[in-house]
């Protein structure tokens, strides 16, 4: 049964302090089948009471994205304070009934500028991860050198068993989302284990616009896209991350419903 869930990144960020306690006030108004709760850096050392939090809402949360800068850690090869905060991602994924982990593999101004020290890294992650019975799955994260389609390959080449979250929103950072289902790339989605359904407005490789935009404000063909999407068997769950702030901080969180319920639409789901 494929499922769409709501990123909790997209209504608890910077404007209201990343404050997790909202969480159990905010995500009852959202229409969505469970959450992906994204771990931030400020919450390392506030395991017990963010954990307590979300089990108190009786809500669901199958994923969990694993805080960003671990990505960077990596390739700046401060591998122990990588995997440990990895570590602390897993044991939080664990006890919130999470089954998923989104990773970004590369990320940062450093990105995949050293990218052999995060594959080399890679084996690790998915050992710990299986340790707390967690599918670690990569991201198409923005690159500044290879599209993450190319850093994908790679991947295969060193991890052979390695899975993906791909994001439609990252994907036309790089005008990928009819390439990903070329002859040459059609083969990654047998390795895809969730999606991101994000819009995007600009150019290609425009640094100034990577804002995740409600479904539908954007540039991105979802109706192109999940007629491709159907032709590989896809049968995972979505995850919506579009951001609910408005400019002055407040929150459209009936704008992310509609985009929940038209990923609905075009999942079939």
């Amino acid at each position: 049964m494929q499922r769409v869930f709501a990123s909790t990144g997209a209504f608890i960020g910077r404007p209201n302090g990343r404050d997790f306690r909202l969480i159990a006030e905010l995500a009852p108004r959202i229409r969505c089948d469970g959450f992906e709760l994204i771990f931030y850096e400020d919450w390392y050392g506030r395991e017990d009471e963010l954990c307590g939090c979300i089990e108190k809402t009786g809500l669901n949360f199958p994923t969990l994205h694993v805080e960003k800068k671990i990505g960077e850690l990596l390739a700046e090869e401060r591998f122990d304070k990588a995997f440990e905060r990895f570590r602390t991602n897993c044991v939080t994924a664990k006890r919130i009934g999470a089954k998923l982990l989104i990773l970004h593999l590369w990320n940062g101004p450093i990105s995949d500028s050293n990218i052999s020290a995060n594959f080399s890294a890679y084996p690790e992650l998915e050992a710990i991860s299986k340790e707390y019975g967690l599918v670690l799955t990569a991201e198409n994260v923005i690159a500044n050198g290879s599209s993450p389609l190319e850093l994908w390959c790679r991947l295969l080449k060193t991890s052979p068993d390695a899975k993906f979250t791909y994001d439609t929103k990252m994907a036309q950072f790089d005008f990928l989302n009819e390439a990903a289902f070329e002859p040459e790339n059609i083969g990654l989605w047998e390795s895809v284990r969730h999606l991101h359904v994000n819009d995007r407005r600009g150019g290609y490789r425009d640094w100034s616009s990577i804002r995740a935009l409600n479904i539908g404000y954007g540039d991105v063909d979802f109706v192109t896209f999940f007629k491709n999407l159907r032709k590989t068997g896809y049968s995972g769950d979505f995850t919506v991350e579009a951001n609910a702030f408005r400019p002055d901080g407040s929150l459209d969180l009936e704008g992310m419903n509609r985009s929940l319920e038209r990923v609905r639409v075009l999942a079939g789901v």
